[in-house]
């Protein structure tokens, strides 16, 4: 009898996540005590109804918490307290020319400092699972069949951490979930974005990507994912070196927004 090895690898790595996820389920034992401040941060990722254009719905504690305001500009993604259509920023200093439109989970906070600080910085990498299963919600809403292209991350930041949280992210969705994820980007430079003023993160003189290859990407459109957008610089660069290789149209979508 033939063994496909293939099918064996993906239904181990289904197995590992339906594991793991049980690590970070919102079910408490009995006469349990308190938990700590990662568990409590870490409730509110079950599936929910999307309200209008808003991703998420509202949940009443735990990172992915949307605000109230039932607007969002239709080109960066942002809350908006109207329903106008572009928030100021995208209508006094536009940053997306080549990027179609970004969409996110929800704004950067206090709670999502907390995850990322967590995620990031101290190497807790079985997080990437509840932020790939809120991603994987906003994607199967907005842009469900089209390929996803992760922003690839700085190399200094990659030797940091030992992995790339975005990339982890992209490899869940490809292998858990049959998400096609292509990865035609490269990070060329090393320096921090963190740092940087609005004129410095949007400066389209300084490179910091670059394609691969220059072999065309037949594709009539393609989403970007990242963890955050804070001016949608890196997303416009990346956007315009999708569109530069034969991709009609690229979207974004990022856990928060900044």
């Amino acid at each position: 009898m033939r063994i496909n090895v293939f099918y064996l690898a993906m239904q181990f790595l289904k197995l590992l996540y339906l594991c793991l996820s049980g690590l970070l389920s919102d079910d408490e034992p009995e006469n349990s005590g308190k938990t700590d401040n990662l568990s409590a941060e870490l409730r509110g990722i079950k599936p929910s109804a999307r309200i209008k254009n808003i991703l998420c719905k509202p949940e009443k504690s735990g990172i992915f918490d949307k605000s109230e305001s039932p607007y969002i500009c239709l080109r960066c993604g942002r809350a908006m307290l109207d329903d106008f259509g572009l928030c100021t920023d995208c209508m006094s200093r536009p940053v997306f020319f080549a990027l179609s439109y970004a969409r996110h989970i929800t704004g950067y906070g206090k709670n999502q400092r907390f995850f990322i600080n967590q995620w990031k910085f101290r190497q807790n990498r079985v997080l990437g699972i509840p932020a790939a299963t809120r991603l994987l919600e906003a994607y199967a809403e907005n842009f469900e069949g089209l390929p996803v292209v992760p922003v690839p991350p700085r190399e200094g930041r990659l030797l940091l951490a030992g992995f790339d949280c975005v990339g982890d992210v992209a490899f869940i969705l490809r292998w858990c979930f049959g998400v096609k994820v292509l990865k035609p980007l490269v990070r060329i430079d090393s320096e921090e974005q963190k740092h940087k003023t609005f004129a410095g993160r949007t400066d389209k003189s300084k490179k910091r990507y670059a394609l691969k290859t220059h072999r065309k990407l037949k594709y009539d459109a393609m989403v970007l994912i990242d963890d955050i957008m804070t001016t949608g610089g890196t997303l416009e660069e990346c956007a315009a070196l999708l569109k530069s290789a034969g991709v009609k149209q690229v979207y974004a979508l990022t856990l928060f927004y900044a």
